[in-house]
């Protein structure tokens, strides 16, 4: 009887799986999603919204709210008796000193000033309720809000009336 001689298949390798590129996809996965969140950038109005009465506020003695009105024109009225900001242009160009004027309420800043005063000296928070028109330029309800911001003033309660 013949012999036969085993043949041995040849030893194979040990299986590597190249992940270079499968890492340099995750990689730059990575550094699209950092950017691109980074490129995103917001504002915080620090404005808050007055909570409903309680009984420690019935001691306080009460100040009137201050009203501002933002007409459909962009006319901005303080207790609709007295004009800070005359209409809304919107064609001015961005930057120009007739905008920057334009979106400036100085008389508005001094008004809400002195709210703010009346309502410390009898220790309470000033409420402002800002009264928008249905079609105010949101422009102007963000420079009475920046008016706001800079007097100091964080209750404000916002609503729209019907265009005026």
């Amino acid at each position: 009887m013949a012999r036969r001689k085993k043949i041995e298949p040849p030893e194979e390798e040990e299986m590597t799986s190249n992940i270079s590129s499968m890492i340099d996809c995750c990689f730059l996965l990575l550094i699209y999603f950092l950017v691109a969140t980074s490129l995103v950038s917001e504002k915080k109005l620090d404005i808050s919204i007055p909570a409903s009465s309680t009984s420690s506020s019935s001691q306080k003695p009460k100040i009137d709210p201050g009203n501002i009105y933002v007409k459909s024109n962009g006319v901005v009225t303080w207790n609709q008796d007295l004009t800070v900001a005359q209409a809304y242009d919107p064609s001015l160009e961005p930057g120009t000193p007739a905008y920057l004027e334009q979106r400036r309420m100085d008389s508005l800043v001094e008004s809400l000033k002195l709210l703010k005063e009346q309502a410390d000296a009898v220790e309470t928070a000033p409420v402002v309720m800002l009264h928008g028109a249905g079609k105010a330029p949101h422009q102007r309800i963000v420079d009475v809000m920046a008016a706001l911001a800079e007097a100091d003033i964080h209750s404000v309660g916002l609503s729209t009336t019907a265009d005026e």
